[in-house]
């Protein structure tokens, strides 16, 4: 059974925001998606109030007139500031995102999940391998520490774009991580590399926002939640305005059933020999008649950042 991450703390302030968002508060064709979202074998629900009081701590910037300062987050950006926020850190990661959304009249809820994988372990295998345990490391070195998933619902309400309705945690096993597949690759997986799964041409693209939490790792490169809102910019799935990202969400595709994810984000964090962030962001089920996914990449060392795109036609 999974552990859960968080303790059920008293949190006054959220109490009456906490109620808007209960289960009953569901649109009544949404409401029976996010039960099965939430309540998948694997995952535990947890107190919404006390994840949105810890979540908000994250945040250290409100723009001017703004009741809270998450209030112009995006969905991705949420989930991702969650996982970072109530797991320990770990160095060497991938963390892999799957979007999916339902629309109650002109309401969008997103269905978002979040998997991080820790690859100390195999990454410390690695080296025992090449150098001899003597010369390795202690695994703490490289990150101890699970495979997790995190689930959230959120919607548009009392000026946030990004509401969590539900949330829960849940453990991967090595066994379900290495039967997972991640954005073209295997979730624990090496290969392929990035390079070799779109034909990616490079772009001009530069994005100058700001960011309501803080936006850079301890490496020194982008923090995973502001990779996300780059990436979203320079998808068309999110605008900027007055130097912040405002976030519109993509397209309803007409072939999504249900909360079926279309849109997929990867990062790998430090998985080579240097500091660096791979990001790759793509939306599948498009409503193109010409193009099958689009893919956005961004490739970051401390100092320098890179934006590629890739597109794959439709086979006819």
């Amino acid at each position: 059974m999974p552990k859960s991450a968080i303790p059920l703390l008293l949190a006054p302030v959220l109490l009456a925001t906490a109620s808007l968002l209960s289960p009953a508060a569901h649109a009544a064709g949404v409401d029976d998606a996010v039960a099965t979202f939430i309540g998948e074998d694997g995952f535990e629900a947890q107190d919404v109030a006390t994840v949105d009081e810890r979540l908000l701590a994250a945040f250290t910037a409100s723009p001017a007139g703004a009741a809270r300062p998450d209030g112009e987050a995006s969905p991705l950006e949420k989930a991702l500031l969650l996982v970072e926020t109530l797991e320990p850190a770990l160095p060497r990661t991938r963390t892999m995102l799957r979007y999916g959304q339902m629309l109650d009249g002109d309401t969008p809820y997103a269905f978002v999940t979040v998997e991080r994988y820790n690859f100390g372990p195999a990454i410390r295998q690695m080296v025992i391998e090449d150098y001899g345990e003597e010369n390795t490391d202690e695994p703490e070195a490289f990150g101890v520490g699970p495979h997790v998933a995190w689930r959230i619902v959120t919607m548009p309400l009392m000026g946030q774009q990004a509401a969590l309705v539900s949330v829960a945690r849940g453990e991967i096993t090595d066994k379900d991580a290495e039967a997972t597949e991640c954005g073209g690759r295997g979730c624990l997986a090496f290969e392929p590399f990035p390079d070799d799964l779109h034909q990616w041409q490079e772009t001009e693209t530069t994005i100058d926002i700001a960011s309501p939490y803080a936006e850079k790792t301890q490496g020194d490169v982008a923090a995973p939640a502001r990779i996300a809102a780059e990436l979203a910019i320079a998808a068309g799935i999110a605008g900027s305005h007055d130097g912040r990202m405002s976030w519109h969400g993509p397209e309803q595709p007409e072939a999504a059933r249900h909360a079926e994810p279309f849109l997929f984000l990867s990062i790998d964090r430090d998985l080579g020999q240097e500091t660096a962030m791979d990001a790759m962001l793509g939306q599948t089920l498009l409503n193109d008649d010409a193009v099958e996914e689009l893919w956005q990449r961004r490739v970051e060392f401390p100092g320098m950042v890179a934006f590629m795109q890739a597109a794959t036609p439709r086979s006819r």
